[in-house]
């Protein structure tokens, strides 16, 4: 994994997950894995990487995806995994070194905006949730496009809007009215950004994509299950746009707050008299295939 700074343009973002996000993903891991990997198993059901393939895993986190990309392009395959976040690099590149058959992987911390990939450099750009944060989305997917060969496959998966989402958006919905937030802009940075699917359609199309197909996948996640409720909020809020706000509250006043926003999950609980049977929450994501000109 190469140590050398890259020109980033996206800085809030890079200081997002280096310094906040990032080292909660890393010790979240299986918890974001159990929310995450259902769909980014579909996405790659829908790529289809071939033995021989040279592949970008683009927003790696740690690994999991990168480590799947690699057992499918086989020894005479190439996967480069980059990603803004150096704790979740350091995971990946951990998860990399344990699992025998992957050795051809390789890892950049960079900005996939602006960075150098490589031209016509991969037959598939992937992505798991990893592309929602562009400062400029038509020049972060123009990049992508440039780096893939002609009639090379982009293919990732990407959140549908807050209210198909009530796993994420009950409790930032609430947490955002208990402390008067206000909801950011549609379109700026951040995991709801491609949400609109005209508006997907169009960044694609504008950035040289052609062929471009938007396919919704929905499922029902059983989140927080051995824990109790109060415990699953905490974890969201932690991950959430009010976690500076409320990690300035008391010990008392956030107890508080938890179980305001725990009355609002109660719909979704599994057991209504096991407070640790956990949730069951609706999820939906887009599935997004196009292809280089």
């Amino acid at each position: 994994m190469s140590d050398t700074k890259p020109a980033i343009v996206n800085t809030q973002q890079e200081q997002f997950w280096n310094d906040v996000a990032g080292p909660l993903w890393v010790a979240a891991e299986d918890q974001t894995e159990r929310q995450t990997a259902p769909f980014g198993e579909a996405a790659l059901a829908r790529a289809a990487p071939a033995p021989g393939e040279a592949v970008l895993d683009v927003g790696c986190g740690c690994g999991a995806t990168t480590a799947a990309l690699a057992v499918a392009a086989g020894v005479a395959g190439r996967v480069v995994g980059v990603d803004l976040s150096a704790p979740m690099l350091a995971r990946a590149a951990q998860r990399v070194a344990d699992q025998p058959g992957v050795a051809q992987v390789e890892f950049r911390r960079v900005d996939a905006q602006v960075a150098d990939l490589g031209p016509d450099a991969f037959d598939l750009v992937f992505s798991r949730f990893g592309v929602m944060f562009f400062a400029d989305p038509v020049a972060g997917f123009g990049n992508l496009r440039r780096a893939l060969a002609p009639g090379g496959r982009l293919v990732f998966v990407c959140w549908q809007t807050p209210t198909a989402n009530p796993w994420m958006a009950v409790v930032n919905r609430g947490a955002a009215e208990i402390y008067g937030l206000e909801a950011p802009p549609h379109d700026a940075p951040g995991p709801f950004s491609l949400a609109d699917r005209s508006r997907l359609e169009r960044i694609l199309k504008a950035a040289g994509f052609v062929e471009v197909e938007v396919a919704p996948h929905e499922l029902v996640l059983h989140l927080g299950a051995g824990q109790p409720v109060g415990d699953w909020v905490h974890e969201r809020l932690m991950m959430g746009p009010a976690r500076t706000m409320y990690l300035e509250e008391s010990p008392d006043r956030q107890r508080e707050v938890r179980d305001l926003l725990s009355v609002r999950v109660d719909p979704f609980r599994i057991d209504a008299a096991d407070l640790t049977a956990g949730l069951e929450l609706p999820a939906a994501a887009w599935i997004v295939e196009a292809r280089a000109r």
